[in-house]
């Protein structure tokens, strides 16, 4: 993108104040991914886009009133900071639980301070979230995505999904995107391996479990036997070794011992990217998702899939992308698999089409482009509802009196 097209693109745009996480890489999750992709965009450099950082470090044991008064301490800090930059829209991201009540505060804070919000939910789990919350934690979930200017989502399932928990919430669909120059390094595809299978926690127990880990195994220890040449790549496992006892006791101790299968923790980009560059065949067994950046990643690699339908992933894979399956259905998991084993050329003809996909529709620029539209789109509305609360002003700066 050329200066004079970022000047003629986006020079009308708002001065954003983004309130996410902003730990220090690896990422370990979307938002953070997606914080971290925005900060470097074009856009957030038009927009003087500033980072309200909300990331703490989980901690389950510390106590509930230490918890209360960093909150507490959290919403000084963004009310001082919103006073001190003034912007002219705030841009929440939040996920679920915790998180969410935490995010709501400052959205309703912005809300009370005249502010434009766009509130943009990240997290698989969410449809999920609302429904074992208690009536009151739903009323005000519902009230929170229903009073914000928009509610962003990342596809057209979440939303549906979303608007039958807020039926009078206003949505905007901005999906997830890659960096043009993260595009074309797995474009390289150097060193690709066909058969090699790629799957990827999240280095935490309960969520990887989530992402369908023990499911995988069972279809490991039945396809490794059945396709002697294929390999295995298991990375960002919590408990590296616990995986290896268990393949140990389906007798594949000899296929770990001569690389076919590979057990890794939490790897950092540099290790991740060279992963799928490597590998033919992304496995994704989850029970949710929403917009898996990994898969964006996979796609752009020219990667085969076999994966749960969830989420936005039948969106984003559509009928020629991947071989789908339902959430725990391990024999449909293991036939998926064992398809895109005995067919090199299904492989070849998925990865293909999933370039394609990625560079027309999920790059940077693209979700650039959605964003600055949304953000015109909130503003020019609160516009108009200020000139009709107040019908002497006319448009910014002039009143009737004065024309």
């Amino acid at each position: 993108m050329s200066g004079g097209h970022e000047k003629s693109t986006y020079e009308d745009l708002p001065q954003v104040l983004l309130v996410g996480p902003g730990p220090p890489p690896p990422y370990l999750g979307g938002v953070e991914k997606g914080v971290d992709l925005l900060l470097k965009s074009d856009l957030a450099r038009q927009t003087r886009m500033q980072l309200f950082n909300n990331y703490r470090k989980p901690d389950p044991g510390r106590p509930l009133l230490q918890r209360i008064r960093y909150q507490a301490g959290m919403v000084r800090a963004f009310r001082k900071m919103v006073h001190r930059m003034r912007p002219d829209l705030v841009h929440v991201k939040t996920s679920i639980g915790i998180n969410f009540h935490q995010n709501a505060v400052y959205a309703r804070t912005a809300l009370w301070k005249g502010l434009p919000v766009v509130l943009q939910i990240h997290d698989g789990r969410f449809e999920a979230f609302y429904q074992r919350s208690s009536s009151p934690v739903r009323l005000w979930v519902r009230s929170t995505l229903e009073q914000v200017d928009r509610v962003a989502v990342l596809s057209e399932y979440w939303r549906r999904s979303l608007g039958r928990i807020a039926p009078r919430a206003r949505f905007e669909i901005v999906p997830n995107g890659l960096d043009h120059s993260e595009i074309q390094a797995l474009l390289a595809n150097k060193g690709r391996r066909m058969g090699q299978v790629l799957f990827v926690g999240t280095g935490e127990e309960e969520t990887t479990r989530g992402k369908g880990l023990e499911e995988l195994l069972e279809a490991l220890f039945a396809l490794v036997p059945e396709y002697p040449d294929s390999r295995w790549v298991l990375a960002g496992l919590p408990l590296p070794e616990a995986v290896l006892r268990q393949i140990r006791a389906h007798g594949l101790q000899q296929s770990c011992d001569a690389g076919r299968i590979r057990l890794l923790g939490v790897v950092d980009e540099e290790v991740r990217l060279r992963l799928l560059e490597e590998s033919s065949i992304l496995a994704m067994p989850s029970y949710y998702e929403n917009m898996p950046n990994l898969l964006l990643e996979a796609m752009a690699a020219g990667m085969a899939v076999a994966a749960t339908r969830v989420g936005a992933i039948p969106e984003m894979l559509g009928e020629e992308g991947g071989c789908l399956f339902r959430p725990g259905e391990r024999q449909e998991m293991r036939d998926s698999l064992a398809r895109l084993l005995a067919v090199p050329g299904l492989v070849e003809a998925q990865g293909r089409r999933n370039r394609a996909v990625v560079q027309r529709e999920y790059s940077m620029s693209v979700v650039q482009e959605r964003t600055a539209s949304l953000y015109r789109q909130v503003m020019q509305e609160r516009s108009q509802r200020n000139r009709r609360s107040l019908p002497w002003v006319t448009s910014p700066g002039r009143s009737e009196e004065s024309s």
